[in-house]
């Protein structure tokens, strides 16, 4: 596969977007309107940007891009595109991916409309050229863009489990686990009220009976907002659980997996505590991938590495341009540095 052809074919949407990461050139959609507007050259080919008194066609100024930016020097404003173009159709999308890629996708869209109103597509566009796409817009384009996210997620985690030297030198040193917690919450913790007392008699009630699910009964009755994940306050480790109170993070690591706390107090209220996995296969069958941004962010080469296997094992070339492809394999090889 031609990368340079790919880039081609999209790069004209997130051209800005280019321009500023490479600060080339300062310009606004104003002035290049009416610098360009109905212009053309002798061959009838569109000029899409006039700049210190010369004129560009989009292939022009794709090919002048490329010769007097990137030369192996600057690959970094072509990265995010590029690795959106490797995984595109580097595994099967399976059903599943193409369910969380449609919720991600409402989930997203749901948000902007809140928090931009009737200005939500155009931010739209700008987070998708922001993240490296441009080969389309608005809603087909963000639910492409996920579908691509998932097909890597898939991939990267393949390889991670099959290469336990990745990940268990990190389980034993971090020892992370998921927990979930139900809490009642309470005025004065050391006066539990009538009311307070009978509801922590309640939710030990439901626990205790045949075939009940914890995230059910937190969804129930927790006083947290960790009720509406049933729950679950998600991945912790070592490290991270000294965010919470001391009496809470005492308990985290007194009970082994799908084991359950005794009532105990803090500051808040009553809590009980149940650990829901602490092994890479427990993580698994819960279908909680948060351990693999842990293993990357304790060491982002791994991620370097799944790249460049899928670039060579797709063959992809970025043209012909030796530089530039040489600079790629080191960016890849060499871990970034």
């Amino acid at each position: 596969m031609d990368y340079k052809e790919i880039l081609k074919k999209y790069w004209f949407a997130g051209v800005i977007a280019i321009f500023l990461i490479a600060g080339l050139i300062y310009f606004t959609n104003d002035l290049m309107k009416d610098q360009v507007k109905g212009a053309k050259t002798d061959d009838g080919k569109d000029i899409v940007f006039k700049f210190d008194d010369k004129s560009y066609t989009s292939d022009e100024m794709f090919d002048e891009l490329f010769s007097d930016v990137f030369e192996g020097k600057d690959i970094g404003a072509i990265l995010p595109i590029l690795e959106l173009e490797v995984y595109r159709n580097a595994d099967e999308v399976t059903k599943a991916m193409e369910e969380d890629a449609k919720s991600n996708t409402t989930q997203l869209i749901t948000n902007l409309k809140m928090q931009v109103g009737e200005g939500w597509e155009r931010t739209l566009d700008q987070l998708l050229i922001q993240e490296g796409y441009m080969a389309q817009k608005g809603e087909a384009g963000l639910l492409d863009l996920f579908t691509i996210l998932e097909v890597r997620s898939k991939i990267e985690r393949d390889y991670i489990l099959a290469h336990k030297e990745l990940y268990e030198p990190y389980m034993e040193e971090n020892e992370p686990r998921l927990i979930s917690h139900i809490l009642v919450k309470m005025e004065d913790p050391d006066n539990p009220t009538e009311e307070e007392t009978k509801k922590m008699d309640e939710v030990k009630e439901a626990l205790a009976k045949e075939g009940a699910v914890f995230s059910d009964v937190a969804e129930q009755y927790s006083d947290d907002n960790s009720k509406e994940q049933g729950g679950s306050l998600g991945l912790v480790t070592k490290t991270s659980i000294e965010e919470y109170v001391e009496d809470f993070r005492n308990n985290v690591y007194t009970k082994k997996a799908g084991e359950t706390t005794e009532w105990f107090k803090t500051e808040y209220g009553y809590h009980i505590i149940k650990v829901d996995a602490t092994t890479m296969d427990g993580f698994m069958e819960l279908n909680n991938y948060s351990i693999f941004t842990e293993i990357f962010k304790k060491d982002a080469s791994i991620r370097l590495d799944i790249t460049w296997e899928q670039i060579e094992k797709q063959d992809l070339k970025f043209g012909e341009d030796e530089k530039l492809n040489q600079a790629i394999k080191d960016h890849y090889t060499g871990k970034g540095e």
